[in-house]
């Protein structure tokens, strides 16, 4: 290499310094989490070299997690939901580089942990069609045949040689190839075996090809899937791995595998994208589809979902926090009880009573969420009870039938001095719910609190969680808001809102003092 120093010439000192090869530590185990560490960290390096820069901060998570994923074989399904033109296809291109580069390398000073990598790393890279796949794998061949990489690839301690056969790139000694493909529906692409597979654009991607032919390509090596893309108007499995990312997110001890950049995260870094962006957003609107699908991230799903992100987050109030007590005024609370997996979950609502619009709705905000999981229903009713004796309620709406009966009737002797209401669980009375909360979220009357403090706390994530996977279906004329028939995906939150919040449809108005409303 001349005289240029790179992270190269001290990568093997370091990584084996104190650690030597008769004694590495066992893959997986407590004492082997700071050399993957370690061993990311000098990879990293090697990508800084090797693109003659460093990551950028929003890039650098995503090259971590895809090595590490890599390295620990957890099989892990990676999804990044990231702007146009921000460094994605970029910042996967030089990952996969480096780690076709130093993994098998590695892989001799550290047989235990990186042994599946001794005859080197194999990558597929996917797209809808074969020209979307070649944009992605044209970043990987110029990575690869670039002047930095050439250099490195005659370091004596490398002293391979990169030969290119139109579809594939492969590393002659050390093993490694790089095999551009397509997911096209017609296309017939089983047989191949990879450590990593990479599906760029897999908003468009066939869910059936995904499933059926691509992914069991990874099940002999435990390997790791990678899915990049942009939102669009309709669900598909990329979508669906998004949700499930973001759910199993907020579960104690996993890991963050679903990474997000929008237009202003980039711009932070790159002061000319918010040049070029912020002229797009006067050219095409920030309203309008365009704008919202390529920079803002934002899913046009809204005839198919109860409430999307945007709106979401249009409804919360910054400045609210959850309120712990409150008795100056009137209050409802919808439960919805547990059943099987699911939580038990009471939504108290605050009613702006003196105030009614012209078509007769009140104001509601959420004052808070009791969130009752793993527990036994006898310690359940006095948990709810304690939570409830902080608010002055006036009615509890549960669902009728089955448990909710049992529920509504403890209530009635623990909570002599609230209404307790049963709602009738069939269609006909649940369109009328579900048609009474889009209502009052369409004119703005549903409020929630949003304060950066409130927003960190495991009720909210799992309420916003809820909020924004629920699905709207009109069957005639029924509307059914429910959960997606996906692992860990629940409505609680969503039933027990919605039960507290129709309440103020069906019930006369109680007597309130005059008030100021504390927001």
């Amino acid at each position: 290499m001349g005289t240029r120093t790179t992270p190269l010439d001290a990568t093997e000192h370091e990584l084996t310094l104190g650690v030597p090869e008769e004694s590495e530590p066992a893959a997986n185990s407590l004492d082997d989490q700071a050399l993957i560490e370690d061993i990311i960290s000098k990879i990293i390096l090697v990508i800084d070299d090797l693109s003659g820069h460093p990551l950028r901060p929003y890039q650098l998570p995503l090259a971590r997690r895809i090595l590490e994923s890599l390295i620990t074989e957890d099989s892990a399904k990676i999804t990044a939901l990231w702007s146009r033109q921000s460094g994605k296809s970029e910042t996967v291109a030089d990952t996969v580089v480096g780690a076709a580069i130093m993994l098998p390398r590695l892989a001799k000073l550290f047989p235990k942990l990186l042994g599946k990598f001794a005859e080197g790393l194999w990558v597929g890279v996917f797209a809808p069609t074969d020209e979307m796949s070649e944009t992605l794998f044209t970043r990987i061949t110029g990575r690869l045949t670039s002047e930095r990489a050439q250099d490195v690839l005659a370091d004596p301690d490398i002293d391979d040689k990169l030969i290119t056969r139109g579809k594939l790139l492969r590393l002659k000694r050390c093993g490694s190839h790089i095999r551009k493909q397509t997911a096209h529906p017609k296309a017939q692409i089983e047989g191949q075996t990879y450590h990593l597979v990479i599906i760029d654009e897999a908003q468009a991607a066939d869910d059936k090809v995904l499933n059926k032919s691509i992914a069991p390509m990874l099940s002999s090596t435990a390997g790791t899937l990678c899915m990049t893309g942009t939102p669009s108007y309709t669900k598909n499995g990329f979508y669906e791995q998004i949700q499930k990312n973001k759910r199993e997110a907020n579960r104690k001890g996993r890991k963050t595998d679903h990474f997000q950049v929008d237009w202003k995260e980039v711009s932070k870094h790159v002061p000319r994208y918010r040049k070029f962006v912020e002229s797009e957003k006067e050219r095409l609107g920030e309203e309008s589809d365009e704008f919202k699908l390529s920079y803002r991230l934002i899913w046009l799903l809204d005839k198919g979902m109860l409430v999307t992100s945007d709106r979401f987050d249009a409804l919360g109030d910054v400045s609210m926090r959850v309120v712990q007590e409150w008795h100056r005024s009137p209050v409802v609370v919808g439960i919805d009880p547990a059943r099987k997996a699911d939580s038990t979950v009471v939504t108290v609502c605050w009613v702006n009573w003196d105030y009614p619009d012209e078509y007769g709705y009140f104001e509601h905000r959420v004052l808070n969420w009791l969130d009752l999981t793993g527990m036994d229903w006898e310690s359940q009713y006095y948990r709810i009870v304690d939570f409830l004796n902080h608010y002055n309620v006036f009615a509890i709406g549960i669902d009728a039938g089955g448990l909710g009966d049992v529920v509504a009737s403890r209530l009635r002797v623990l909570m002599p001095y609230a209404q307790i209401v049963d709602l009738k669980s069939d269609r006909t009375n649940q369109t009328k719910r579900w048609a009474h909360t889009m209502d009052l979220m369409s004119k703005g009357l549903v409020i929630w609190p949003a304060h950066a403090k409130t927003r960190q706390t495991k009720n909210w994530r799992r309420f916003r969680q809820q909020m924004e996977d629920a699905e709207l279906t009109y069957q005639g004329p029924h509307i059914i808001v429910a959960a997606p028939e996906v692992d860990a995906a629940h409505d609680d939150y969503v039933d027990s809102l919605a039960n507290a919040l129709y309440l103020t449809a069906d019930i006369a108005m109680p007597e309130a003092e005059m008030h100021n409303s504390p927001w």
